[in-house]
This record gives C-alpha cells, structure tokens and sequence, in this order.
C-alpha cells in the first residue's frame, strides 16, 4: 500500500488550476493521500487553494500553523511526506521548509514548475530566524516638541518688518509680476497674522 503525505508550503505564485492538477497526479498514483497545510500565521493562495482541493476530494487534512514542522514530523511517517513547495526565492516560509526538507532528507518539489525536484545539496540551508517586532519600537518615546520652539520656527519664517520695508518693486512690471508681488505680499501678511493670533492662544 502506497501512502503520501503531502505537505503544501509557501507564498510562491502560480494558478489554481495548476495546484489541483499536480496534487491530482500524486492523488491518483497513490492509494492514500493525506494533504498537510504548513504556514506561518495565514494562508497564501495556493496553500488555500490545496485545502480546498482536498475538502473537495475528502482527503484527510493536517493543519499546521506557525510553520510548526515538529508537529508534523511526529504525526507522519517521514519516508511518506513530501514537500511541495508554492517556491519563492525571496519567501522565508520556502527557505524554512527547505532547511528541514534538507536536515530529514524530505523530497522537496516546486509546485510553481511542474513538480521539478528542488535540489537541497549544495550546502547546508539555514532557517531564517522569526522576526519579532521589539516591544521598545512599538511604543511611541519622542518627547513633544515644546511650545517655544514652536513659536521660534514660526518666527523664523516669517520675514522681518525691516526687510520689508527695504524691498523696492520696479513700478514697469507687467501685470503677472504685480500679481505675483500681490499674492506674495498677501501670503506675509496672513502669516504674520497667524502668528501673532497663535502666540496670543498660547499665552492664554
């Protein structure tokens, strides 16, 4: 009796079509099937798409989340399982299952590519450490900038009375320039206005 425990893993890309076609070949050459589904915290497609299949077909079903491999080595035979991987280079999830694949000697096939073995021996293959998010970067530490310095980047902004009355406009300027002058000088006095109301709110 020949039984197969398939393992689907990975967020590689490909179709529905081609997933159910592959797992149907392993499906139909052997005289059991079991689908296992490993994946971190959610399902990509192609992993949904094989839990499907197998409800659709009544196959045994092996959920296991957080890429937890140990579980899944304890409930099968190991020279039954094979791992067919929805492969991405830049996937840690295939990376993690190739590094097992390789420490148990597990036959690991691309599920993007026809089933293509995928060789583990060209050295060993480490599993990418689990990112974890430091509790210190989730927590908000920069301390509010204080009203004062508030008020000096506004002062700094704004252009000194002085100055101003130092600029001399050229009186042939063209209509767009005078405009432009216009709207400049509007701009000035709406900030300095601003301002001036700002620092009274604070005050109070």
């Amino acid at each position: 009796m020949r039984r197969v425990t398939i393992a689907v893993m990975g967020n590689g890309k490909t179709t529905r079509a081609n997933v159910e076609a592959l797992i149907s070949d392993i499906v139909d050459s052997a005289d059991e099937t079991i689908v296992a589904i490993v994946y971190d915290e959610a399902k990509s497609d192609g992993v949904t798409w094989a839990y499907q299949y197998a409800i659709d077909k009544e196959l045994p079903i092996l959920d296991y989340s957080r890429n937890n491999y140990d579980e899944l080595l304890v409930d099968n035979t190991r020279d039954e399982i094979r791992f067919f991987a929805l492969w991405d280079d830049d996937d840690s999830e295939c990376q993690t299952a190739a590094a097992i694949a390789q420490q148990h000697n597990i036959p690991m096939y691309d599920l993007t590519n026809g089933l293509m073995l995928i060789p583990l021996s060209q050295g060993p293959i480490t599993s990418p450490p689990r990112v974890v998010m430091p509790i210190a970067e989730t927590q908000i530490t920069e301390e509010p900038t204080p009203v004062k310095e508030v008020l000096d980047a506004i002062n700094d902004a704004l252009p000194d009375e002085e100055d101003e009355a130092d600029e001399v406009y050229d009186s042939e300027y063209d209509l767009e320039e005078s405009l432009v002058v216009l709207v400049s000088e509007m701009g000035k006095i709406f900030a300095r206005s601003f301002a001036k109301e700002f620092k009274r709110i604070i005050k109070e």
